[in-house]
């Protein structure tokens, strides 16, 4: 009997083997040591999105041309100088091909975007709110807007030519401070810009409402009503001044 055969035999099957696993592996890949299966292929871009700790799962996708997938974004990447920087891309994403001879402009130019209408805060008591918003904070009632076509309480009022709704319903966040982030920039909020700051920062020290300021060095504060509700004031917004170079009239 020819000894050598099963020797040759493995031989065949290691060299196999190893095929079927260039194969399946492709440049660039691993192999899983658990289950010894090739592990997903991650890129720098990838790399640098991934986080150890909580946060929001989006989409990005690399300005490379790399393909996108979705991860913990670090808070670095989200509020960094610039989305190029970090290897994002600020181009939209064509979801939809168009027909031969539709529109090709952006939908948002379609549909003719005129500015934020109003934003909307929950509140737990109407009364305590008015007095924060319109009593201290001077925001006027929106007259036009009766609140009684609604099956809950509530106010409109106005900042410049937007406004602001308040709904007194049942908050799913939570309204003690001591469970939201201490720095309002970090939290959900809504942004009004004004021309002068400081008697706002004077005013909320007077009331002992407390305030943090911007971390990106703008001239902006954030603070919260008495519901825990973020506002975010800033000073200077170049895009509301016509006579500023940077103004864009649409």
């Amino acid at each position: 009997r020819d000894r050598t055969r099963p020797s040759v035999v493995y031989r065949h099957m290691l060299q196999a083997l190893a095929r079927v696993a260039v194969s399946g592996l492709g440049a660039g890949a691993t192999l899983d040591p658990d289950s010894r299966r090739p592990a997903a292929r991650r890129t720098p871009e990838a790399s640098r999105a991934r986080s150890s700790r909580a946060g929001s799962s989006v989409a990005v996708r690399a300005s490379g041309g790399g393909a996108a997938h979705s991860g913990i974004v670090e808070e670095s990447v989200v509020h960094g100088s610039s989305l190029a920087s970090v290897g994002i891309s600020t181009r939209k994403k064509s979801v939809i091909s168009e027909p031969p001879g539709t529109d090709a402009r952006p939908l948002s130019e379609r549909i003719g975007i005129q500015g934020v209408h109003h934003v909307a805060v929950i509140v737990h008591d109407l009364a305590a709110s008015m007095e924060f918003y319109r009593d201290f904070l001077g925001l006027p009632v929106n007259p036009d807007r009766p609140n009684d076509k609604l099956p809950y309480d509530g106010a409109w009022l106005m900042m410049g030519p937007e406004m602001v709704h308040l709904m007194e319903l049942p908050n799913p966040d939570p309204t003690d401070a001591e469970f939201r982030p201490a720095h309002g920039g970090k939290d959900r909020h809504f942004c009004i810009g004004v021309k002068n700051l400081a008697p706002l920062t004077e005013a909320l020290e007077a009331r002992g409402v407390p305030f943090t300021a911007s971390r990106s060095g703008r001239p902006a504060i954030f603070f919260r009503d008495p519901d825990c509700n973020t506002l975010e004031v800033v000073e200077g917004l170049e895009w509301r001044d016509k006579s500023s170079p940077r103004f864009v009239a649409r």
